[in-house]
């Protein structure tokens, strides 16, 4: 049966893909995420355990899984691994707890997004820049704890906004290019 909570679970444990970008070249990156989309897109819709991915209305595939990947896709053709490697932690750890936190823990409503509350919004900073900073001392070792956490800290509250507007785009897509396009500028 559906689970929301399982569904982040996965979402969130995606993070520890992000470390192999050391390992990998753009290219090889974006064979790993080809193959994950294509395990998204054909093999996931066949398994008993599709539940883990799939909404209920969700018949053939789950848009946000296919977004999750696509997204990672480009950024990686278009962006500097670390970088790619930090929005990928803000977009698993930060989206994901958002929406457990969110859903779990009653606290009062965004007067501009009445689905996101201020325990969601708070859960995606604390857990992005947790992300964020991980992923780029990772990538990055000689960049400072100072900067590493400054740089976590800017992009995961730009992207908490973006993250918590009331628009139609799917989150995957929203905060991956943000958190991405905000990284470029600040490293």
């Amino acid at each position: 049966m559906f689970s929301e909570q399982k569904r982040q679970s996965v979402h969130i444990l995606l993070f520890l893909l992000a470390f192999f970008l050391k390992y990998l070249n753009r290219w090889q990156a974006a064979v790993l995420l080809l193959i994950l989309l294509f395990v998204t897109l054909f093999l996931i819709p066949r398994l008993k355990i599709k539940s883990f991915f799939y909404r209920q209305l969700e018949k053939k595939y789950s848009q946000g899984a296919v977004w999750y990947f696509l997204v990672l896709l480009i950024l990686v053709l278009i962006f500097p691994l670390p970088v790619v490697a930090a929005s990928w932690a803000i977009l698993a750890l930060g989206d994901g707890t958002a929406t457990i936190i969110g859903q779990n823990f009653k606290a009062k409503e965004l007067p501009w997004n009445k689905k996101k509350s201020y325990f969601g919004s708070l859960a995606f900073i604390f857990f992005g820049v947790i992300g964020a900073f991980i992923l780029l001392k990772w990538m990055m070792p000689d960049l400072t704890n100072g900067a590493a956490f400054s740089i976590g800290l800017k992009t995961s509250l730009i992207a908490a906004v973006v993250e918590s507007l009331p628009w139609r785009i799917n989150d995957n897509l929203t905060v991956a290019v943000t958190s991405a396009v905000v990284l470029s500028w600040l490293i």
